[in-house]
């Protein structure tokens, strides 16, 4: 894998992203529609899970796809090998259950990257879809100390810009790393995370699709998750630049 390739692949896109300054972009309404979505691998199958739920609504249901994975894990160029497989489950996801989102979240990074351009980037720009990145670790350093108390939360800084925010969900719980990915200010990514946050540490829609992807790989079934099976094959990511 060409690392100098990559990472000026990723300059490049990162140029497509849009990021609105916090009163404009996308902000929820009820009963919008929420992809959340997250991947577990075995060698080199992944699992991927999609979980939909209503803005302020009911859980839609929760969904597993398996598909080989073309590209081998490198810090910091995670987007090139979760990105594809991400994009494949929700092509599944408009064909068996024609829901169109209108927010996608995703375990991992949005602009708060060395690059600004981690995998929630990647999926919003190839989809135009509004999207979010929440992690569990950052990528980029970030100063001072945070109060462990809900709703408490630090700016991520590059250079004196903002790229994305240190989140506490519970009191007393280590942060999640929050950060957009195309199309949602920061501020509206902190306020869906948090809201979608109120019992644990992980928002409760990438908590079901991170829990349901470890299950099935390891072959365990899980009541209320829907199997959909082998998904088709992802490529390598479509050249955005051409």
């Amino acid at each position: 894998m060409n690392r100098t390739y990559l990472a000026e692949l990723q300059k490049k896109l990162a140029q497509k992203v849009i990021i609105p300054r916090h009163n404009l972009g996308y902000y929820p309404k009820q009963n919008d529609i929420i992809f959340s979505l997250d991947a577990h691998y075995v060698k080199d199958r992944a699992y991927i899970a999609l979980d939909v739920q209503k803005w302020k609504g009911k859980i839609v249901g929760t969904y597993i796809g398996i598909t080989n994975v073309e590209i081998p894990y490198v810090p910091q160029f995670f987007c090139f090998r979760e990105g594809p497989v991400l994009l494949e489950m929700l092509k599944a996801a408009k064909k068996r259950l024609s829901l169109q989102p209108k927010l996608i979240i995703v375990d991992g990074h949005g602009i708060a990257h060395p690059r600004r351009f981690g995998v929630a980037c990647w999926i919003g720009v190839n989809t135009d879809i509004p999207s979010i990145g929440c992690a569990k670790e950052t990528l980029v350093r970030y100063n001072g100390e945070i109060d462990k108390k809900r709703g408490n939360y630090l700016f991520i800084k590059d250079k004196n810009e903002i790229i994305g925010a240190v989140l506490v969900t519970q009191d007393n719980t280590k942060p999640v790393f929050v950060s957009p990915g195309h199309r949602v200010s920061l501020k509206v990514a902190i306020e869906v995370i948090l809201n979608l946050s109120p019992r644990f540490r992980i928002s409760e829609p990438l908590r079901r699709a991170d829990q349901s992807a470890k299950a099935y790989a390891k072959g365990i079934t899980l009541e209320g998750v829907t199997f959909w099976g082998e998904i088709m094959n992802p490529k390598f990511c479509k050249r955005l630049s051409d």
